[in-house]
C-alpha cells in the first residue's frame, strides 16, 4: 500500500502541473491582431462600405482622365506599403502577376483606405473617424477600435458631407471679438456676415465644418494688390459667384486687382468652413469677402 503522504504529494504535483503555465489542460486561445489596413476594412464592413463617403483626389477638385496611368505609376510605392498591399490583395483576391486592371483596383482601394484616419490611442487601440452618406447630409462616426478588431466606443453626429472646397485652418475670420482662425470657430460663435444691402452684421455660426482633404490636394494661394492674401480650395466661391480657382492675374476682386493666383500643396490634412446665419452665407476670410460652401 502507498503511504497516504505520498498520495497527497503526487496529487499536489499533478495539480500544480495542470495549473502552471505550459502545464496540462487546453492551450490558451490566441487573440487575433490586425494591421491598421485590416482594421480599416473591418470598420468598412461594420458601418457599410456602400455608405462610406470620401473625396477621390482623381475626381476632385477637377476630374482627371488618367486614373489608369496614375495607378500604374503608383503601383511600386503601394506595393512597398506591405501591410496595406497585403490587405487589399487579400480582400480582392488578387495574385501576381498583376495586370493593369489589377493595379487600378489596388490603387482605388488604396485611396479609400487612406481616407480613413487611425490614430494610436495607447494599449493597442486606435481612434477612428468615418463619414457615411452621400454628398450633402450624412453622418460622421468616430470612436476607438482595438487591434483585435473590437470597437470599444463609438459616437455619431449629423454632418454636411462635402469635398474640400474650403479654407486652410489658419485663415482668419472676422468676428466682433477680432480675427479668429477658422479652425477655432465653433457653432454658435458670432462672426461678421454680409447683409443683402452690402453692410455687415454680427450673426451666430450655424455650422462649423472640418473635412479631411484627399492626398495631393492643392489650394489657391491668392494675392491681391492691397496686400491681402488667402489660401483656399479652388472650388471655394466668392461673393460675386466666381470661384477662387477661376481667378487669374489682372482680375478684380473686392475692388482691387489680383496679383497672382497659384496652386500650391495644402499645408495640413484638413480644410474648414463655416455657415453664418443670415441671407447671404457671406463672411470675411483674411479680410476678403467669401460665400460659405455650406450655404
Amino acid at each position: 500500500m502507498i503511504p497516504r503522504y505520498l498520495v497527497l504529494l503526487l496529487f499536489t504535483i499533478l495539480l500544480a502541473g495542470c495549473l502552471a503555465p505550459g502545464g496540462g489542460g487546453p492551450p490558451p486561445t490566441p487573440t487575433a491582431t490586425y494591421t491598421q489596413a485590416e482594421l480599416k476594412y473591418l470598420l468598412l464592413d461594420h458601418y457599410g462600405e456602400d455608405r462610406f463617403f470620401y473625396c477621390d483626389p482623381d475626381y476632385y477638385p477637377v476630374a482627371r482622365d488618367d486614373e489608369q496611368e496614375r495607378a500604374i505609376a503608383a503601383f511600386p510605392a503601394i506595393k512597398n506599403d506591405t501591410e496595406a498591399f497585403s490587405a487589399i490583395t487579400a480582400r480582392k483576391g488578387l495574385h501576381p502577376p498583376y495586370s493593369d486592371d489589377d493595379k487600378l483596383v489596388i490603387y482605388q482601394e488604396y485611396k479609400k483606405l487612406w481616407a480613413i484616419p487611425l490614430e494610436p490611442a495607447g494599449d493597442g487601440t486606435y481612434r477612428f473617424s468615418l463619414q457615411l452618406g452621400t454628398m450633402g447630409k450624412g453622418q460622421r462616426v468616430s470612436g476607438i477600435i482595438r487591434s483585435d478588431g473590437v470597437i470599444l466606443s463609438e459616437q455619431s453626429e449629423n454632418a454636411i458631407l462635402t469635398c474640400p472646397i474650403c479654407l486652410v485652418g489658419e485663415t482668419l475670420i472676422d468676428t466682433p471679438s477680432g480675427p479668429m482662425p477658422v479652425k477655432e470657430i465653433r457653432d454658435g460663435m458670432l462672426v461678421w456676415s454680409l447683409r443683402l444691402d452690402g453692410t455687415r452684421e454680427a450673426v451666430p455660426v450655424l455650422l462649423a465644418e472640418k473635412n479631411r482633404a484627399p492626398p495631393g490636394h492643392r489650394v489657391v494661394l491668392l494675392r491681391l494688390s492691397d496686400g491681402r492674401e488667402l489660401s483656399a480650395s479652388p472650388g471655394h466661391p466668392t461673393m460675386d459667384g466666381r470661384t477662387l480657382g477661376s481667378l487669374a492675374k489682372g482680375d478684380e476682386l473686392d475692388g482691387v486687382m489680383v496679383i497672382s493666383a497659384n496652386l500650391v500643396p495644402l499645408a495640413g490634412e484638413f480644410t474648414y468652413d463655416i455657415l453664418p446665419a443670415g441671407g447671404t452665407g457671406g463672411y470675411w476670410a483674411n479680410g476678403i469677402p467669401l460665400k460659405s460652401t455650406l450655404f
